[in-house]
């Protein structure tokens, strides 16, 4: 906290969010040190770079920030971390599980940011309100015991995106076509009972419990 100003990491993907957020934090007398708008500059910041208290998305660029923080938490369990959540209730049930220690809607007042912030920096917790009505209802499971009924290449395709990938991505690293990535995820998603890729992956994160494994299918 050079000269008393506390510094914050900021990882948003949305421009005018960020630089809507970056203001009221220097209205208030905080500083920014960082931003990101990925998951992978997302976790270079959290582990390269010093802050008192960090504000991430709970998604960016369609990526869960879930497993990420998960390991990030994992390695430091006292980061100071806030879960700055937008609009998506499935990601939110699903990084609200890793434990950060805050949790504030992007939609509540600059005031319960403030109070957010300051508690984290504090060493103490801090739940918005309003988040635990925004949680979602858990994903409808499969009949026989949600992800046991995935294939491995379809759990693997899975922890892919949980990890950031996007399908391209996919494709290119296991040398298949998009459309047999695409096909994958249809099928993950309906053996799930989910209604979303987004779902999938958080019940794939929920019940690995944050730690996923990709090893390659056989």
């Amino acid at each position: 906290m050079p000269g008393g100003i506390p510094e914050v990491l900021l990882a948003d993907d949305q421009l005018a969010v960020r630089r809507g957020t970056e203001l009221t934090l220097r209205e208030a007398g905080f500083r920014v040190a960082g931003v990101a708008a990925t998951v992978a500059e997302a976790s270079g910041l959290l582990r390269r770079r010093r802050y008192d208290v960090a504000l991430v998305e709970t998604l960016l660029e369609d990526a869960l920030t879930a497993p990420m923080l998960s390991e990030l938490l994992a390695e430091r369990p006292d980061a100071p971390v806030i879960i700055f959540a937008g609009r998506d209730r499935t990601a939110l049930g699903a990084v609200a599980e890793v434990g950060a220690p805050g949790l504030v809607l992007k939609s509540s007042t600059p005031t319960t940011l403030m109070q957010a912030l300051r508690a984290v920096i504090g060493g103490r917790r801090f739940v918005d309100p309003l988040a635990q009505a925004r949680m979602p209802e858990p994903p409808r499971r499969g009949p026989r015991g949600g992800t046991a009924l995935l294939s491995p290449r379809e759990r693997e395709i899975l922890a892919m995106l949980a990890e950031g990938f996007s399908g391209a991505e996919i494709a290119t690293r296991l040398f298949l076509s998009t459309e047999t990535v695409r096909t994958h995820v249809r099928n993950a998603v309906q053996k799930l009972g989910c209604r979303t890729r987004t779902q999938a992956v958080a019940l794939l994160i929920s019940q690995s419990g944050g730690q996923l494994s990709n090893q390659p299918a056989r």
